[in-house]
């Protein structure tokens, strides 16, 4: 885990980014 390639960072913050933009189109679905 001491070696992290570009590649893996550019993915995880892909999915954290992915996982963001899914919780605020959920909640404004909830309030429209």
């Amino acid at each position: 885990m001491a070696k992290i390639s570009p590649n893996e960072l550019d993915l995880k913050e892909r999915v954290i980014q992915i996982n963001r933009v899914a919780k605020v189109v959920k909640g404004g679905r909830r309030f429209s």
